[in-house]
């Protein structure tokens, strides 16, 4: 009996590693049927793009016995499909799933080879940080497997990186790294890419021969590839870089050349039709230059690629300006601004979005760690003291958390609120309705002046806004255009002055972005815009030790009883906007704010005055 219950508890403990053992091994291979769904998937990748898709994603969904690398294979294929879709967000997160599976499984190889793709998609969504975290991780995996195609792949994610942020020089440093990583490998198409991208930096640096010389090579390779598609890409760009090169003819070959092999391979392309576009309207031939920019335009709007469409839509106003086609200038200036709000919006939120799901991740993780640091603790008067601690952790994180959120938040209503007042709908209605004047009376030269400063003044308040402080000189540029764009309104009744202390070197002092457009505002609505005749308004600005000296002056009717009343609704509202950014110093420069009505001997009102002080 005793013997009996031996062999079966040995029959038992060998069940159970047999069991553990085909547990453990389902973890860490890819079945033959799995393998041969991956083949025909990559079968169908760029000529049955939805079929891919659906098929993947059926296999994901269905298939519950999949082993864990199989699912992160199924998953790196995902999200490698949706990069190369330009759908950077559900490429991003699909990695991200892949990448922990990857680590799971130990398999380093495939983590640098997400990770390569997370830095891609990230960089693409702006977040620049995040992308290099993740090119220095791949980087060092790379160099630890000894994989000299995941290292240049890195060292190109990084050369990419430094080349948006315009530090050429480091980004070639990169380049030149890759290229002798992969210049005596057999991926071609690989090679065409860093060619095509050293070829760009040079380009940046305004080395055309050897920017030409890269595209050159690139342009052999793909020949003897024969892929049609990324030989018009590379004649596209050698005729930018004869552009910028100033060998117009030449230009015009290579950007016609391309646009004729994407015609012949029925590729949509818009790029060789902006490159014909700049060329023509650089050598003043507005006409094809138009025409050439409606056909890229037709498909950066139908691809909804609204950074391009800004930028050729910022052409066409030049041209229908200079061909004397006022109405349609205006028509492209409001698409242009409309699109330009969009985008601002869309970061805003995308900015925000990303903020909340970093919060939410870090504030799971903090509660694992929490709960895990509790189960280790063995002793309850050690938990209880532990606990205790945490709780005042937690406490005293909870109200420093409340405090800077409501300061954020109310720095946000300020900001929101600052906008409102700086551009309100009644001021921009009004310019543009004198802005049409100007160009009905057939004013081209003025009214093209007008559109720019009004344009440049939007941009301004949009761009200057969400800052904390800018240089002296440039918030002087935007109340000057302001100033300007208020005495069109008001046909010149006014004039202006701005005196500044030579002493000063305006480039170098910092003060908070728009602090005197509504004081400024006010002497022009409530006070000069009733003059007749004769207006003036003095902006003074002077150093005195540690501290600059604001004022401003206007000789207007003074602010009657009604503007005194609407002052309670709306100016009062701007001063007390003032205030509150000038109290988020916490500098107690609020405490030198004066506004002031000026008399005349008869006492008669004759003006306005507003005096403040900043500290520097």
């Amino acid at each position: 009996m005793i013997l009996k219950k031996k062999r079966l508890w040995q029959l038992s403990f060998a069940m159970s590693l047999l069991l553990l053992f085909l547990a453990c091994s389902k973890q860490d291979v890819i079945r033959p049927n799995i393998k041969n769904k991956l083949a025909s998937l990559d079968s169908i990748t760029q000529t049955q793009t939805e079929d891919f898709f659906l098929e993947l994603d059926s296999l994901l969904q269905n298939s519950k016995d999949l082993t864990s690398l199989e699912r992160a294979m199924l998953l790196f294929k995902k999200g490698e499909f949706l990069y190369i879709n330009f759908k950077y967000q559900e490429a991003f997160n699909t990695h991200l799933k892949c990448y922990k599976l990857f680590v799971e499984l130990n398999d380093i190889y495939n983590q640098g080879r997400s990770l390569i793709t997370l830095s891609g998609a990230s960089l693409h969504m702006g977040d620049v940080e995040t992308s290099q975290i993740y090119a220095l991780k791949a980087l060092h995996l790379a160099k630890l497997i000894e994989d000299k195609r995941i290292e240049g792949k890195a060292y190109n994610q990084l050369f990419n990186l430094h080349y948006k942020l315009k530090d050429y020089s480091k980004a070639l440093s990169y380049i030149n790294v890759t290229d002798s990583l992969f210049s005596k490998g057999i991926d071609t198409a690989s090679i065409i890419s860093i060619k095509n991208n050293k070829a760009s930096v040079y380009l940046q640096l305004k080395e055309y021969n050897k920017a030409l010389n890269s595209y050159a090579e690139a342009m052999s390779l793909s020949q003897s590839k024969k892929s049609p598609k990324i030989l018009a890409s590379i004649l596209n760009n050698i005729g930018f870089t004869y552009i910028e090169a100033n060998k117009y003819e030449n230009a015009e070959k290579f950007l016609r050349g391309a646009a004729t092999l994407n015609n012949n391979i029925k590729a949509v392309n818009a790029a060789p039709y902006k490159g014909l576009g700049n060329l023509f309207l650089l050598r003043s031939k507005n006409d094809s230059a138009q025409v050439n920019y409606y056909k890229a335009l037709d498909i950066y709007v139908a691809n909804k690629n609204v950074k391009e469409e800004i930028e050729v839509r910022d052409k066409l106003v030049a041209i229908s300006i200079l061909t004397g086609d006022y109405a349609k200038a205006l028509d492209n200036q409001i698409i242009r601004d409309s699109l330009q709000l969009n985008v601002s919006a869309l970061e805003k939120d995308r900015l925000l979005n990303f903020a909340n799901v970093n919060y939410e991740v870090k504030q799971k993780e903090t509660e694992i760690n929490h709960q895990k640091e509790i189960n280790t603790r063995n002793q309850w008067l050690l938990i209880s003291t532990i606990l205790l601690f945490i709780f005042l952790a937690i406490a005293t994180a909870f109200y420093v958390y409340n405090t800077k959120l409501r300061a954020a938040n109310k720095a946000s209503k300020l900001e929101q609120s600052l906008l409102r007042v700086q551009m309100n709908p009644h001021f921009i209605f009004n310019t543009l309705a004198a802005i049409q004047n100007i160009t009905l009376e057939g004013n081209a030269i003025k009214s093209s002046n007008y559109i720019a400063k009004f344009s440049k003044l939007i941009r301004q308040n949009f761009d200057y806004v969400r800052k904390e402080s800018i240089s002296l000189d440039k918030e002087i540029a935007m109340i000057s255009n302001y100033i300007e764009t208020q005495q069109l309104r008001f046909n010149n009744v006014f004039s202006y002055t701005i005196e500044i202390d030579q002493l000063m070197d305006v480039s170098k002092i910092q003060v908070p972005p728009m602090l005197l457009q509504p004081f400024l505002e006010n002497a022009i609505e409530y006070g000069l815009k009733e003059k007749k005749e004769d207006g003036k308004l003095l902006l003074q600005i002077e150093k005195k030790g540690d501290e600059l000296l604001f004022v401003i002056l206007d000789n207007g009717v003074g602010r009657s009883a009604k503007a005194k009343e609407e002052e309670v609704t709306e100016d009062l509202h701007a001063t007390t906007i003032f205030k509150e950014r000038l109290k988020m110093r916490k500098k107690g420069e609020e405490k030198s704010f004066i506004l002031q009505d000026l008399f005349d001997k008869n006492n008669n009102p004759s003006g306005t005055k507003v005096f403040f002080k900043l500290k520097l």
